[in-house]
């Protein structure tokens, strides 16, 4: 856990649990802008993720209470626990996604296949570890339009007005997804069903009164998040410069770091011609919060693997894929995207960016520098993973002994930025476990995976074989 993002996010979850305040556990150098009215320090993002970290603080706080190990063990292993916790979320984003995809009329099979594909073949696979609050937002937003689209009972509305201000609570410009999910809702139900709109409002408006509250009694203002006050986000700055950023750049480039969206137009006009009320709400997400966030100066994300801010939105353009039947000739193309598009997510995943970032600032690269493409995150990523890869790999097969790490220092991310990303490698590196047990640990997981990826698959195959049957 080595953004500020994640650490920020955290100090809070540490403050609710240990003390009962959502303040700063301390003083952060550069976070003048976010003094509250009582004189301390509040984080400027959304509380929900900080109370989504709870559960996992305090199992990780447990874990560490029976492995010992002193003050490093005390701190390192709650912030592993925490950093893991997105992955649940995500594993839930997964299904809300399939079941979205079922209610506008995908067959199994089909939505099985686009769901893979958001997952492990665009930004959410690295962003899954990461610990930013995106895959817990996309969570919220989506449960939100789902149950919106689903409708099967009145009470569906108020379901999607509360995920919808969940949203908020995480990203405080989720707002805008509110509205426009609610504007989809009234448009769906105002000759039908009045009520499902009401229920809508009846769920979000608390929320929201909530948010307003929490901005009120911390900064003074109920729209003051914090924000407003710091010029770090850069409001109001060029949208083409930010556009093109978004869509080109080295740094934070939709097309190159999820490359399956050069699909997503021919997703689009398919979901268009089987429900065009879904297929505008999908595209008003998108491309509202895409001309957002490109007016941002900071349109890249501060420190981060691709375009971040965008992470959320990316359902609106990999979800339609399961209405394409894409005909033999483009076959071809679409397999090779796709596995492109998985490709490039690898190098996020086996190495923490944001610790190939630091060793990059300590040799004077600053964010401007990474505009380059010879100093992409992509690049460097992968460049770190071939090296910590060839390392881990002498490891275990016992090649090479295990490496010094000194795990009494305060900052062991710090120690263990030569290792690839995964959990069983640190504990194995830091010799809580043994290389065989973390092989057998490894193949444990991908073997589990690997089963639980086979019967999703043959189970949906029956489910559409079924339903080909029934139309036929």
């Amino acid at each position: 856990m080595t953004t500020t993002d994640a650490v920020i996010a955290y100090d809070v979850t540490r403050s609710i649990v240990e003390r009962g305040s959502i303040a700063m556990t301390g003083e952060v150098p550069g976070y003048a802008p976010y003094r509250g009215v009582d004189g301390r320090q509040y984080s400027p993002f959304g509380i929900a993720q900080s109370i989504w970290n709870v559960p996992f603080y305090v199992a990780g706080r447990r874990a560490a209470d029976v492995m010992g190990g002193g003050k490093a063990t005390a701190q390192t292993i709650p912030k592993a626990v925490v950093a893991l916790g997105t992955v649940p979320a995500v594993a839930l984003l997964a299904w809300v996604c399939f079941q979205i995809a079922l209610a506008l009329g995908a067959v199994p099979i089909a939505a099985l296949r686009a769901v893979l594909l958001l997952i492990f073949g665009t930004s959410l696979w690295p962003y899954s570890g990461f610990g930013f609050n995106q895959p817990l937002t996309a969570l919220f937003l989506w449960s939100a339009v789902f149950f919106a689209i689903d409708a099967r009972t009145r009470y569906s509305g108020l379901v999607a007005g509360v995920c919808a201000g969940l949203a908020i609570l995480t990203r405080h410009e989720m707002l805008i997804a509110a509205v426009l999910i609610g504007m989809y809702v009234a448009m769906r139900s105002w000759h039908k069903d009045r009520a499902f709109t009401a229920l809508y409002a009846a769920g979000l408006l608390p929320m929201i009164a909530a948010w307003c509250w929490l901005n009120w009694w911390r900064f003074g203002h109920p729209f003051e998040s914090g924000y407003f006050r710091d010029q770090t986000p850069g409001f109001g700055s060029s949208i083409w410069a930010g556009g093109a950023g978004l869509l080109l750049s080295p740094y934070a480039s939709l097309i190159v770091y999820s490359p399956v969206v050069l699909l997503s137009v021919a997703g689009l006009r398919a979901l268009w011609r089987r429900d065009r009320s879904a297929t505008l709400l999908f595209a008003t997400l998108f491309f509202g919060y895409f001309v957002f966030y490109a007016s941002l100066g900071n349109w890249m994300g501060g420190r981060s693997y691709g375009p971040r801010y965008l992470v959320p939105l990316l359902p609106a353009l990999v979800l339609p894929l399961a209405f394409w039947s894409p005909s033999r000739r483009w076959r071809y193309l679409v397999v090779g995207v796709a596995t492109l598009s998985v490709l490039v997510q690898i190098p996020g995943v086996a190495v923490d960016y944001s610790k190939v970032r630091m060793e990059s600032a300590r040799a004077g690269e600053t964010v401007a520098q990474d505009m380059r493409w010879g100093s992409m995150p992509l690049l460097l990523n992968a460049r770190a993973t071939v090296f910590n890869g060839h390392r881990a790999v002498r490891y275990l097969a016992g090649r090479d002994g295990a490496p010094s790490v000194a795990i009494g220092q305060n900052d062991l991310s710090t120690a263990l930025s030569f290792s690839l990303d995964f959990w069983w490698l640190y504990l194995a590196y830091v010799g809580i476990i043994d290389r065989l047990t973390a092989l057998v640990v490894a193949l444990a997981l991908a073997a589990s995976a690997a089963v639980a990826l086979r019967m999703a698959w043959v189970t949906a195959s029956r489910a559409s074989s079924v339903m080909s049957g029934e139309r036929a």
